[in-house]
């Protein structure tokens, strides 16, 4: 039973929350030379949970405002602060699995002026998330605390190079629902950019600096505590263009990527590089109907760039030592109008690389033909096919192929529509590697009847290196939804299937375009998984809003020392009712989640909440 003190604080808060009914709204308040407006929610709700054997229950307040306003004018200072306290999440895709407190907010300054600024700030706390699977859907839920802090400025004088500047900080940590461990990351970013056009020169130029730190749990890997990890990078551009007769244009690139980054773990590894890239283009029209293009691109060290999107999730990844890979590229590539509806390419272009103490050289020849069609009666049909050849100082190499295909029209009152693309024997990065892919997606649609609709789709993919068995990732998904009236009833069912790497937010599938050999052993981790779900909603006349769903996802992962298992089981609903100014709240949230990671915990967690809310115009 409760004690007399909890009765007279529930009796309190109850006697407080049926106040909220009857405040009045005020207008807009000035103080000064200061004008604030201050709009938002305010509620009161019932929640209960059971975690295990366990259960709470509590009364207590909710709430989010919105408070904009100025300074003597809106071109001198603005602001913007969004701040909201226990808030049950019923837009999010765990419902009210956590209360969310936190506040959002940016002020802006002198944006009348040549010199704006701005300065923002962000904080969550006991935010709920998803730790990503590729093709799951779902994902591992996980729960935890992030803010952010940044500044902006800029210089916009007439006649002067543009400069714009920016610094953020960005920290958080989040724990995955079952693991002990908590991740941590952390980040400080600095961006410049500037530009300037003279003499009908348009010129850019820019520099980023990267900081980041983590401590990763991993829940899919062996159980030797979290991955510490800390990286740097430096991101250098600048470029030129101008236009060139024959309503051509021609321009010069240059870019250079720097990178230092370690791990900390069972065995420290660090590694670091650079790469330099430059490029040069021109485009013009000869002809009325004739495009041509030629380029000219050469890289100090292709691998250099392998590292950088994983460094930009704050993940360290090292590759293989692989000395000195040089590239040097030049092409020339037409277009002609051959038809109306029919378009002719040819490309031809020869590339050098040095790798691995050799050097090898290659001369591509491709070609293709566009054609699009569209008539009443057949619909719209447009596809491309290709082939490309290759060949080097020992002969050709080999013949690949390319090519895409798009449809859509009327079928006995469908609305169907489809893409497909294709390509064989199609070079990466690297000579000596060629790669395969398949993707696909279609769509149909049909009235049935007044407000009545059925929406279908289908879509997937397979890629992979052609050289290296195994390495393929493959992804498929399969979607619908009905509509009646107000009712909505909608499901998926996905699977997916390849290499990844490990990310704070979760597994990222390695781009089948780099061949997994230039990974260190052991660095990647094979994964399955297959998600589905279901939801169904409705909105009876304007006022009662009705939401349930559920979501399963399986799936495995080989790191490749330990096999682990993962399944998540969610159900979420939400009600709302609207009376006036006044909303009835309630919810329903029921998390099943296991890992057979050793020290994982099976979760099964319920949560629910009821109450009421108002909305206020403050000020």
């Amino acid at each position: 039973m409760l004690s007399r003190l909890e009765r007279v604080h529930n009796s309190c808060c109850i006697l407080a929350g049926l106040l909220l009914l009857t405040l009045p709204s005020v207008a807009q308040m000035e103080v000064g030379d200061a004008k604030m407006n201050l709009n938002g929610n305010i509620g009161f709700n019932y929640a209960g949970g059971m975690n295990g054997e366990s259960s709470d229950h509590s009364l207590g307040f909710s709430g989010n405002g919105n408070l904009t306003g100025n300074y003597y004018n809106p071109n001198f200072l603005n602001f913007n602060v969004q701040p909201f306290y226990n808030r049950e999440q019923t837009d999010s895709l765990f419902g009210s699995l956590t209360n969310t407190g936190g506040v959002t907010s940016n002020v802006n300054l002198f944006s009348g002026s040549h010199f704006p600024g701005s300065i923002s700030y962000n904080k969550l706390i006991n935010s709920t998330g998803q730790f990503g699977v590729p093709g799951s859907g779902v994902g591992l839920a996980e729960h935890g605390n992030t803010q952010g802090f940044g500044v902006g400025w800029s210089e916009g004088v007439p006649d002067w190079p543009m400069l714009m500047a920016s610094y953020a900080i960005n920290s958080g940590s989040n724990s995955i629902y079952g693991l002990q461990d908590k991740s941590t990351d952390s980040s400080h970013t600095f961006n410049l950019l500037s530009t300037y056009e003279l003499r009908g020169y348009r010129l850019t130029g820019g520099y980023t600096h990267r900081n980041v730190d983590d401590s990763i749990s991993n829940p899919l890997g062996s159980d030797e505590g979290p991955i510490r990890s800390n990286s740097s990078s430096n991101y250098y551009q600048a470029n030129v263009s101008h236009s060139f007769p024959m309503s051509g244009a021609y321009g010069v690139s240059w870019n250079r990527v720097s990178y230092d980054y370690g791990s900390q773990d069972s065995a420290s590894l660090s590694n670091s590089g650079a790469s330099d890239n430059v490029n040069g283009t021109l485009v013009f029209t000869p002809m009325r109907k004739m495009n041509l293009a030629f380029d000219a691109n050469y890289t100090d060290n292709l691998l250099g760039n392998v590292p950088q999107p994983i460094l930009g999730s704050g993940t360290a990844i090292n590759v293989t030592s692989l000395g000195t890979f040089r590239s040097f590229l030049v092409g020339a590539d037409a277009n002609y109008q051959l038809l109306k509806n029919l378009n002719v390419h040819a490309d031809v272009n020869h590339q050098q690389q040095e790798f691995l103490g050799q050097s090898y050289g290659a001369t591509q020849f491709g070609g293709s033909a566009n054609y699009n069609f569209e008539h009443k009666l057949f619909g719209h049909l447009s596809f491309s096919v290709g082939v490309v050849d290759t060949a080097n100082q020992y002969g050709n190499t080999g013949l690949g192929f390319v090519g895409t295909l798009n449809y859509a029209r009327k079928v006995v009152g469908w609305e169907v529509d489809a893409n497909v693309s294709y390509a064989q024997n199609v070079a990466t990065q690297m000579l000596i590697y060629t790669t395969s892919s398949f993707n696909y997606i279609t769509n149909a649609r049909r009235r049935l009847g007044a407000r009545t609709y059925f929406m279908a789709g289908v879509s997937g993919e397979h890629s992979g290196i052609s050289a290296n068995t195994g390495s393929s990732n493959s992804a498929e998904r399969i979607s619908s939804v009905f509509i009646y009236h107000a009712y909505n009833l909608n499901g998926f069912y996905s699977k997916s299937h390849g290499e990844a790497i490990f990310t704070p937010t979760g597994l990222v599938a390695v781009p089948t375009t780099l061949p997994t050999s230039i990974f260190l052993p052991n660095s990647l981790i094979a994964y399955d998984s297959k998600g589905w779900g279901l939801n169904a909603s409705t909105l009876i006349r304007r006022k009662l809003t009705i939401s349930m769903g559920y979501a399963s996802y399986n799936g495995s992962t080989v790191d490749p020392l330990l096999s682990t298992f993962t399944k998540t089981e969610l159900i979420n609903g939400i009600m709302q009712y609207r009376l006036r100014k006044i909303f009835l709240n309630a919810g329903y949230t029921r998390l099943k989640q296991r890992i057979s990671t050793p020290g994982a915990i099976p979760v099964n967690v319920t949560t629910y909440y009821i109450g009421f809310s108002r909305w206020f115009n403050f000020f």
